[in-house]
């Protein structure tokens, strides 16, 4: 499970999460199948990969990459996220569908259904989760 790869941490600086940052791909730590989180793999082979900066009592902080694919993902957490890098396009199971853009912030509630599609080469987002229990 994603809430367990990382030990709490105490920050001793701000982390900023600037539009088109630059993340290492070494910073990344592979997530394993898009099942794991949840999803179901609609088309494609996407590969998932996350850097946690901050995990404690239930919330998490960090970065998350998607590769080319779309996921049908039951979301296992409410989470606001921001793109930074790339674009993805989400559909709501009420069939809403908005492309996602660096700069671009989005709301889903714990439970949502949401169709994850990556046409480009990679997706990046600052995210912020909690897991209810």
């Amino acid at each position: 499970m994603i809430a367990t790869m990382m030990d709490t941490a105490v920050a001793t600086q701000m982390l900023v999460y600037p539009c088109r940052m630059r993340v290492a791909d070494e910073e990344l730590m592979d997530l394993g199948d898009p099942a794991d989180l949840g999803g179901e793999v609609l088309e494609g082979s996407p590969k998932i990969s996350a850097r946690i900066d901050f995990s404690q009592n239930g919330f998490m902080a960090g970065i998350f990459e998607a590769t080319t694919g779309k996921v049908r993902i039951n979301f296992p957490f409410t989470e606001h996220a921001t793109i930074i890098e790339g674009e993805v396009t989400l559909t709501d199971e009420s069939g809403q569908t908005h492309t996602f853009r660096p700069g671009d912030s989005y709301f889903i509630q714990q439970g949502q259904i949401i169709i994850w599609d990556v046409k480009g080469r990679r997706v990046r987002k600052s995210f912020y989760n909690y897991m209810q229990p």
